[in-house]
């Protein structure tokens, strides 16, 4: 690797870092939450950081400044009525069910994420028995590539992995996440779960923005 090279992954690491981290908590965010989820949350994020960054971030520090095993109590109903029922759900978690006319899972889309996660060696725990393109599965493959990006010091083998995450956000989360966002802003007055769902968005178009740059930076360095 020459030393331009080395400069730029030096350069590039602090970012690669915290856009792990953030697709970590971001996959925090949308479990189902009790307190050790939440607590965690609430000491990995800065809450200054987040108010500065974006106005779902300073909804969120207005959640967790305010956090209390009452308001665990009541975001653990509103999540199984938003997410998980019984009855109509506010924002089911699926892509299938925003991308199919008949609002059906296991559509065509749910197999083409299936063969995302089968070409990195990775299978759902529940494959076959539960749709692949839940939103926590497709998350917890962000944070994955992340690591193989982070580890990685061949540039053609980062531009590939930076590739394959450019078109996964293209292709699958952001054909789909705008409209969960917005069911979620429009169905509750959960601050955690407004917060979640204006930064969740916000950021897949950050990102996809930033990794563009960076892999044009590689391309040519």
């Amino acid at each position: 690797m020459t030393a331009s090279k080395e400069l730029l992954h030096q350069q590039y690491h602090s970012f690669l870092l915290s856009r792990k981290k953030f697709y970590h908590v971001l996959h925090l965010l949308f479990l189902e939450p009790n307190s050790d989820i939440l607590f965690q949350i609430r000491d990995s994020c800065n809450p200054h950081e987040l108010q500065e960054i974006h106005e779902g971030g300073k909804i969120l520090s207005g959640f967790f400044k305010d956090l209390s095993k009452e308001q665990i109590s009541k975001e653990q109903e509103e999540y199984q009525r938003l997410f998980v029922g019984p009855g109509p759900l506010g924002a089911p978690l699926w892509e299938s069910y925003y991308r199919s006319k008949e609002k059906l899972l296991f559509e065509k889309w749910t197999y083409q994420i299936r063969e995302y996660y089968h070409r990195f060696g990775l299978q759902s725990m529940k494959e076959n028995n539960e749709p692949d393109d839940h939103l926590l599965l497709e998350l917890e493959f962000m944070v994955y590539l992340s690591d193989l990006f982070l580890e990685e010091n061949s540039n053609e083998k980062m531009i590939e992995l930076i590739t394959t995450q450019i078109t996964f956000i293209e292709n699958h989360l952001l054909k789909w996440i705008p409209s969960f966002c917005n069911r979620i802003i429009q169905n509750t007055n959960s601050q955690l779960f407004l917060g979640a769902a204006m930064l969740l968005y916000d950021f897949l178009e950050f990102d996809l923005q930033s990794l563009r740059e960076l892999k044009g930076e590689l391309a040519h360095a």
